[in-house]
């Protein structure tokens, strides 16, 4: 009863997202709400930064530590008020992505060790992959109708590893759309959508893969070209809301291995796609283990071998001590 009595507060903003009881994070918590939009309280509801941090308190949890509290706040209807106006959707000019775009990114150049540079190119053009002037990758966000809502710019260490900023916080490229027009971050509203749905149209037939991460998705899309590969962008960002451009599809979930669970009763409700599975790739990961299917893949893959050059062959005869002019190039 309590769950329906009180939901999660919808995003409407930064502002609408609050600082983390347990953590300490701003804007990632978010409040369990009546239907006037009241909070039941500041520590109860769920942060956002699901494997770090995981702190989730219900109301349920709330009112068995606190039953006197259950009648002062009993659910009571908010007053029948007008519809709200459809808040508007705010969209990044192409000719920034557009410009943006390239491989001079430091994932790039790790996937460069163990990737063809055609699959790399390709990948890029296709998602519109971009980079900042300090190596970052942009995770450019297209829509089904090729309007960009934004791009989630992150870097990364020399072996592909995330590096997270000290801030705490992503950086995104509205951010920086504002602050070249003077504007606070706060004045562009963002609906984000699945990284790589502008590619859904185009591929009406595939099937769908949809991942956690996006990096995942680059990488299994190049492994598995066959596939429409799409990201939700995070562990609690999978909603069917914005799965909505899956309806009508084939769709296999690649959950994160401590995901697995939880995506798994999360997609039951997402009756709109013609079919939805999830995938068992974790089924032989480790218990407590945070890994994604594209690890795996990464474990397995092997460096590209490096091409021999005729500086590596002279180095070769210098180290051999053959004399000079005894071998000679034809190239």
């Amino acid at each position: 009863m309590d769950n329906y009595k009180w939901q999660l507060q919808k995003y409407s903003g930064r502002n609408s997202r609050h600082t983390c009881p347990a953590c300490g994070r701003p804007h990632c918590f978010t409040y369990y709400v009546d239907a006037a939009g009241n909070p039941l309280a500041s520590d109860v509801g769920r942060c956002e930064h699901l494997s770090k941090c995981g702190y989730h308190k219900t109301p349920a949890q709330y009112f068995a530590e606190n039953p006197q509290e259950r009648e002062r706040k009993e659910y009571r209807p908010a007053v029948p008020q007008r519809q709200k106006k459809e808040v508007r959707t705010d969209y990044i000019p192409f000719s920034l992505i557009h410009r943006s775009e390239s491989m001079e990114n430091n994932l790039m150049r790790y996937l460069g060790r163990y990737f063809p540079t055609d699959d790399l190119k390709r990948v890029t053009q296709a998602y519109h992959l971009g980079s900042t002037s300090k190596g970052e990758i942009i995770y450019t966000q297209l829509d089904v109708q090729g309007r960009c809502r934004t791009g989630k710019i992150i870097d990364y260490d020399k072996d592909g590893h995330r590096v997270k900023p000290e801030w705490g916080e992503v950086d995104w490229i509205h951010h920086r759309y504002m602050k070249m027009q003077g504007k606070k971050k706060d004045d562009f509203h963002l609906v984000q959508c699945l990284f790589g749905e502008h590619l859904l149209p185009a591929r009406p037939n595939d099937m769908v893969c949809l991942t956690e991460g996006e990096k995942t998705a680059v990488i299994c899309s190049m492994v598995f070209p066959q596939f429409v590969w799409v990201s939700c962008g995070g562990q609690g960002m999978l909603t069917a809301e914005r799965c909505k451009p899956l309806a009508n599809r084939d769709v296999i979930v690649y959950a994160d291995a401590n995901a697995v669970g939880e995506w798994g009763e999360k997609i039951k409700s997402f009756t709109f796609c013609r079919s939805i599975h999830l995938s068992n790739w974790a089924k032989d990961e480790p218990h407590g283990s945070k890994r994604d299917i594209a690890d795996l893949i990464m474990n397995e893959r092997k460096p590209l071998g490096k091409l021999t050059t005729i500086g590596d062959i002279c180095q070769w005869i210098a180290e051999l001590g053959i004399p000079k002019g005894r071998i000679t190039f034809n190239v």
